[in-house]
């Protein structure tokens, strides 16, 4: 019963706050205000003629009365002046009869009970009529009093006063409401009856607007908006119709730009974590395995550099058409599978096994989703079809430009359990397959995991170096003229003193502050150092310069140039005893930067060196517009100076000591660690030689030392040191 009742008030409230009650109810009490309204003006009216009435006939009454009793008084009859009194009192209205002489000697009210001879009362009505012999009559709510005075001769003998009943609300509402009730009730019953035809036209269609809008509400786009009822209400349906449509198209776009990938119309990061993520899940659920494929592409910062980047971009295009058609036409998982992310969780799960998804993350990464393999060389099977499809040449605009694929392929759950992991591991795995020579593919290893902590963890203490300043070191090791025997130039080797780990090398760091980015502060940091101990070197006396190393990430910058100004006018160090060196595959890779910032900082005296010539892809004419200073011989070459049997190693050397001499280059000779090695380049013309037979890189103080000792000995000490190796 209680809960029938309850939802009785529910659903009277729910009736009470539609819009068609309010409507009609907005009406009816429109309607009752004017039937009230014209109730109270007719009310007013009435009581204003009737009281008005009620005062006229009051007056004349009193009147006549007077009239009748003039005579009566002639003769002083005191019973035909009650008796007249009387039949005056008993009439309608009338509340009381009074009359008195001028003197006041006797009192009549009509009543014979009622002594003659009381004291009048001194009603001012009464009082006025005897004194100025003229009518006077009082109105209050209840009560209208007139008093008349008798005259004889034009003198007043006495005076008449009655008393009436002023008429009450009562009696004249309720003559009004006998009059109007049958004329208003029906015309009020048949104003409610329109007024709900007419609020039905206008709730009508809106109800129904709104029953689509909350079929729109909950996802259905594609419900008919109704166009019908009034003008008014058809406008607004064909303007919601509008809208709702629009709203479609924006979604539509929207969805387009949340997980499409505008270059290669691929499915983006976004899109691709949710269905990595699912594909984990429906793994670990069913005991199944999946791969995930990271493909990053060997060369394209080429092309992109090489060609610009709208060339880039058709790289990218040709790329995942090639992809998607090395991936099953049916299991390719694009844009039109963005409608099943809003399915449920099965639904969407079951859609999407055995199933191959290709993803562009940015860039030049791509990712291949295997929801399901047999074997973990199914993986590998579709990373060589990936690479031997990206092997044939891209056309770009007539021209043909080919590239590579490195591939890191993990599985899962077994090489993570969320995306996070499973992504990194797949990443991991692809930075190992470009480590090994490009272009192959790699699967990702618990070896590969426990390098990446490490890197992360180098990553963590060289950040704290840098802020800290203080473990980071400069090694110099110097560079002997070979003519001479004398030390003109020392190369800035970095060090760095870890508080606990101890000395790490640079190749344990240098590689990991690239990859992190770190190699800018760094770079920025050897170079203000190196220009700081050149400014100390010159203040002592020293003659010497200084080579500094610069990364490919400091080259690429296009404001390198005004970075090496900056800290040469802060140091106050001289740019002519500043040496920059960049490889050779740093050179060739954009010549025009190259020149650019050689030619700049040369005007200044800055000179620059190529390092580990030879070992890179040479370019002889770019080379040759790039106006350098120096050819450094990469160790490889000058260890095959001491091998009998290499004479191809030794032909190599001296061709690149007798082209550099043709272009005016001056040569060094790295990693020299024998008298015969160093008896070789000076007899083919090598400029200078740097190595462990002359000295192992040493702190400044120690170079400053050694510099200064070196110095000391005179020609035949220093020719017999270097044929017995001492200096080592």
């Amino acid at each position: 019963m209680l809960a029938k009742g309850g939802w009785m008030i529910s659903k009277l409230k729910y009736i009470s706050n539609g819009i068609h009650f309010r409507v009609l109810f907005l009406v009816i009490g429109l309607a009752m205000t004017l039937v009230a309204a014209q109730f109270m003006t007719d009310t007013f009216v009435e009581s204003h003629k009737v009281k008005s009435q009620r005062l006229e006939e009051a007056r004349s009454m009193t009147n006549v009365v007077a009239r009748s009793l003039e005579k009566q008084f002639d003769y002083f009859e005191l019973s035909d002046i009650e008796k007249i009194l009387k039949s005056v009192r008993t009439t309608k209205y009338v509340k009381s009869v009074s009359a008195v002489d001028r003197d006041r000697t006797f009192f009549l009210d009509g009543d014979p009970i009622t002594p003659t001879l009381l004291p009048t009362s001194n009603s001012a009505d009464q009082t006025y009529t005897l004194e100025n012999g003229k009518s006077s009559h009082s109105v209050t709510d209840d009560t209208i009093t007139v008093a008349e005075p008798l005259l004889r001769n034009g003198n007043v003998i006495g005076s008449v006063m009655i008393s009436f009943e002023n008429p009450k609300f009562s009696e004249v509402v309720w003559p009004i409401l006998q009059s109007n009730f049958f004329s208003l009730v029906p015309i009020l019953g048949l104003g409610v009856i329109l007024a709900g035809i007419l609020v039905n036209q206008i709730t009508g269609p809106l109800l129904r607007l709104a029953t689509s809008a909350k079929q729109v509400a909950d996802g259905d786009l594609d419900c008919m908006m109704p166009i019908e009822g009034p003008n008014e209400i058809r406008q607004l349906g064909k303007a919601y119709s509008g809208m709702i449509g629009k709203l479609k198209q924006n979604i539509e776009q929207i969805y387009e730009l949340a997980y499409v990938d505008r270059t290669t119309q691929l499915p983006n990061r976004e899109f691709f974590r949710k269905e990595l993520t699912r594909a984990i899940r429906r793994a670990i659920r069913q005991k199944v395995t999946g791969a995930l494929l990271f493909v990053d592409l060997d060369g394209f910062k080429r092309v992109n550099d090489t060609h610009g980047h709208d060339a880039g971009d058709i790289i990218l295009s040709q790329f995942s058409e090639r992809l998607a058609n090395v991936l099953r036409a049916e299991d390719l998982i694009a844009f039109k599978a963005m409608n099943a992310m809003d399915n449920e969780e099965g639904e969407s799960e079951n859609a999407s096994k055995n199933k191959q998804m290709l993803a562009r993350l940015g860039g030049d990464e791509f990712t291949v989703l295997l929801s399901e393999i047999r074997e973990a060389t199914d993986a590998a099977t579709v990373s060589q079809r990936i690479i031997e499809a990206v092997s044939q040449p891209f056309d770009i605009n007539g021209s043909k430009v080919t590239i590579g694929a490195s591939i890191g392929i993990a599985t899962f759950p077994q090489d993570g359990s969320d995306y996070q992991t499973i992504l990194k591991s797949a990443d991991m795995a692809m930075y190992q397959a470009k480590e090994e020579g490009k272009n192959t593919y790699r699967y990702f290893s618990s070896e590969l995991n426990a390098e990446a902590s490490r890197r992360m963890e180098i990553e963590q203490n060289l950040r704290i170096a840098l802020e800290k300043g203080d473990e980071l070191e400069l090694y110099y090791q110097p560079k002997i003229h070979c003519a001479t025997a004398m030390p003109k130039s020392a190369e800035a080797l970095i060090r760095w003193k870890h508080p606990e780990k101890g000395m790490i090398q640079p190749l344990d760091f240098i590689n990991v502050a690239e990859d992190c980015g770190l190699i800018l502060p760094l770079g920025k940091w050897i170079l203000q150092e190196a220009c700081r101990q050149l400014k100390a070197f010159e203040d002592e006396g020293i003659n010497i310069s200084i080579a500094v190393n610069i990364s490919t990430a400091q080259f690429e910058r296009l404001d390198l140039s005004d970075i090496v100004i900056a800290v040469l006018e802060e140091t106050g160090a001289n740019p002519a005893n500043l040496e920059l060196e960049l490889t050779e595959s740093m050179a060739m890779q954009n010549p025009d930067i190259a020149l650019s910032h050689i030619n700049i900082l040369k005007k200044l005296g800055v000179r620059f060196a190529i390092d580990d010539f030879g070992t890179g892809y040479s370019n002889l004419s770019q080379l040759s517009r790039l106006p350098f200073d120096v050819f450094k011989i990469d160790r490889s070459f000058v260890d095959k100076l001491t091998k009998r049997d290499d004479e191809h190693g030794r032909v190599i050397v001296k061709t690149i000591l007798g082209m550099a001499n043709s272009l005016n280059y001056e040569t060094v000779a790295e990693g020299v660690e024998s008298i015969s090695e160093l008896e070789f380049l000076t007899e083919y013309g090598c400029t200078y030689a740097q190595g462990y037979y002359f000295a192992r890189p040493m702190p400044s103080k120690e170079f400053n030392e050694w510099y200064k000792a070196w110095n000391k000995q005179d020609k035949s000490t220093i020719d017999a040191m270097m044929r017995q190796g001492s200096a080592a």
